[in-house]
């Protein structure tokens, strides 16, 4: 009985160190992260320059005015450009896509000198995602 008993307990020790013994390796414990951040900010998110966005561009009401009056809403939205006036469909899909309250009211408007790095005074279309719930507004009193 005791040869048995000696034989179990050594292939029970070998079975537990066998894989370090024959050059395996023991798992290393993962890394707990703390805290997580994400590079970039998504379409429908609040910015204030186009680096922050994952699209490259952050359209402000300043871009688009008289469209918005900024002496009655500050509002900013990382975005994308649409193909024009008529292309409200894009936007609306584009603001469903990223969970919008309001998809339907996304809309595709004309705005000035959006992106960061643009030197000249020219008209690009924007998806405003502000009516359909993305972005931030902040009402001016």
């Amino acid at each position: 009985m005791r040869n048995i008993l000696v034989a179990s307990v050594s292939l029970f020790s070998f079975a537990l160190l066998g894989p370090v013994a024959c050059g395996g390796t023991v798992a290393e414990q993962p890394q707990v992260l703390s805290e997580q951040k994400q590079g970039l900010n998504a379409v429908g998110t609040g910015c204030s320059s186009d680096a922050q966005c994952s699209t490259g561009l952050c359209w402000t009401e300043a871009d688009s005015y008289p469209l918005y009056n900024s002496q009655w809403i500050r509002a900013d939205s990382c975005t994308e450009e649409c193909g024009g006036p008529g292309d409200n469909a894009y936007c609306q899909q584009l603001a469903a896509e990223f969970n919008a309250p309001h998809p339907e009211s996304a809309r595709c408007i004309a705005a000035r000198g959006v992106y960061d790095n643009y030197p000249y005074d020219d008209v690009f279309y924007v998806c405003d995602l502000i009516p359909a719930g993305l972005g931030k507004v902040h009402w001016v009193d």
